[in-house]
């Protein structure tokens, strides 16, 4: 049975119980979605399930509930728990096996530290482009880069 936590601005899905091979696997995963917060429904989705994932709630093989399902616990449209499903099997972070459902693959959290490294290598290109359009030289560029993973370290 799923249990729920609503405030006026979130929905938290406390719990899903997955049903396999005619046995019930608890599957202890919170998935709150904020309505008020900047970030699409969709995308708060595939980030949570990504920090599932990152944090072991879900592993290799774990059944996502069905995208009915998750839409109508959440008080969703179906479109967008389809959307965050979709870009999460783009992303290599799940695999749709049709009528069985979507699960999690063996090699999601590999996958998972690929894109946020490519996604940081993005970021860090188009602020380093920014610097030096703003007349800061390599070498300054590299000073403050320098200064910045000092204070990461401590």
């Amino acid at each position: 049975m799923n249990k729920f936590l609503c405030t006026k601005n979130s929905i938290v899905l406390i719990c899903t119980i997955v049903k396999q091979y005619k046995k019930i696997y608890l599957i202890y995963m919170e998935i709150e979605i904020n309505m008020s917060s900047p970030t699409p429904v969709y995308e708060q989705i595939v980030q949570q399930v990504q920090q599932g994932v990152q944090n072991g709630a879900l592993n290799a093989g774990d059944n996502l509930p069905a995208i009915r399902q998750l839409a109508n616990d959440l008080g969703l449209n179906q479109n967008t728990v389809a959307k965050a499903y979709k870009l999460l099997e783009q992303q290599h972070v799940t695999v749709n096996r049709g009528r069985k459902g979507t699960c999690v693959r063996d090699s999601a959290a590999q996958n998972i530290m690929q894109n946020n490294s490519h996604n940081a290598a993005i970021q860090l290109q188009t602020l380093i482009q920014s610097f030096r359009l703003h007349g800061m030289s390599a070498e300054d560029v590299c000073a403050l880069l320098e200064i910045q993973i000092t204070h990461l370290k401590e």
